[in-house]
């Protein structure tokens, strides 16, 4: 880090370009709206560059909940109008000039997205500081653990995904000498954190633990690092493009490791990359569009008639956080960030296509989860767990 007098680093040029932006910000920000306007919202997503398949997803269910949204008459009467922003994925400097932009611009009352654990950190100073209620599926712990009162997480919490795989890998797979390799990022280090105290709560200590950055493409020399230490099955908690290529070069070099690990595992674009590499692998996520559950199977058909697709994660938790958005909005005292907040710490039992959603205090709003197993490049449930208690 370059510590000479005057010269920024990152970070603080950042929060600089933030607190400029937050200057010049105009005085409608945070204004009520007309009763005849449509009322804003905004969507942070990648559009564009490598994370852009799921900032399609993203757009795709949020849009598809406006409109049903408003073909069911909106809002008590009135219309949602969605802006959207390209944030690039779990890039801060971009994240923060996306809110600024709805903010500041478009005068957005709540938000969806951003979805990456370093996207979302970037943008909790300002959802306080604008009162602007933001929905993530971000799934790194430090989200929901800062006291930020305008944060609404729509996935479950990695401390809770890692102790429910973590017992299930233990107690029922009879899983000892394990590995972990994780994304050097917020996420990927907030997941380290999480799987190391629950292995630790089992009597578990890793054989080795390896951390690798999104452009990695080359995970020949960690694999055999983790062949030598004798691991026998890999955590795997990171992004899809090195997901992928993690789990296609493991079969490509013959390891026969066992693969555990995020819900990227069942995802669409990882299975294209990785082929039959994946089957066989434990993984702990929200959505499969296999589920036999009537509501998911309904989505599914609405999906498909709109996209000509079936639904995945992405889409399927955007659709849901929009649909949350609305249903906070026709319950608040009035369309304003902090109503629509206060309405949303009320939510309880809201059944959405992927799950029932309830408030609880930091923020998190999914306390169950699917474990699944790959099977002929198909995710297929395993069993349905839950963070209540026993």
């Amino acid at each position: 880090m370059n510590n000479l007098p005057g010269v920024l680093s990152p970070r603080r040029t950042l929060l600089k370009g933030m607190a400029a932006a937050a200057l010049a910000a105009p005085a409608l920000v945070g204004r009520a709206l007309a009763a005849n306007e449509p009322i804003r919202i905004g969507l942070s997503a990648p559009l564009t560059m490598q994370f852009a398949d799921n900032g399609k997803w993203m757009r795709q269910g949020a849009e598809l909940a406006v409109k049903e949204t408003n073909a069911s008459g909106g809002i008590n009467g009135r219309k949602l109008q969605l802006f959207v922003e390209d944030d690039l994925g779990p890039n801060p400097t971009a994240v923060a000039n996306a809110f600024t932009k709805l903010v500041m611009q478009d005068h957005i009352v709540g938000m969806i997205g951003p979805h990456y654990t370093p996207a979302i950190l970037a943008d909790l100073p300002m959802l306080e500081q604008y009162k602007v209620p933001a929905f993530t599926g971000a799934t790194g712990p430090a989200v929901t653990a800062q006291g930020n009162h305008y944060v609404f997480r729509v996935r479950l919490n990695d401390t809770v995904g890692a102790r429910l795989l973590v017992r299930y890998l233990t107690h029922e797979q009879n899983w000892k000498a394990i590995g972990i390799d994780y994304v050097n990022t917020a996420f990927g280090q907030g997941a380290l954190g999480a799987l190391k105290a629950e292995l630790d709560a089992e009597h578990v200590t890793p054989v080795l633990v390896q951390t690798h950055l999104d452009s990695t493409k080359d995970f020949t020399p960690q694999l055999l690092a983790f062949k030598q230490a004798g691991a026998q099955g890999l955590l795997i908690f990171t992004d899809d493009m090195p997901m992928g290529l993690i789990t296609k070069q493991i079969k490509t070099l013959g390891l026969g490791f066992g693969i555990a690990g995020n819900a990227g595992l069942t995802l669409p674009d990882v299975l294209a990359i990785s082929g039959d590499a994946t089957d066989g692998a434990f993984s702990i996520g929200e959505f499969i569009a296999n589920n036999p559950d009537p509501v998911v199977q309904g989505w599914c058909k609405r999906y498909h008639a709109a996209y000509g697709a079936d639904p995945e994660l992405y889409g399927s938790v955007y659709y849901d956080a929009t649909m949350l958005l609305a249903d906070a909005m026709k319950r608040a005292s009035e369309i304003s960030g902090p109503a629509i907040q206060q309405a949303l710490t009320k939510t309880a039992n809201f059944r959405g296509v992927v799950t029932t959603y309830s408030w609880s205090p930091g923020g998190d709003m999914v306390h169950s989860a699917l474990i699944t197993r790959n099977e002929h490049q198909t995710p297929t449930i395993i069993k349905a767990v839950t963070d209540a208690p026993e």
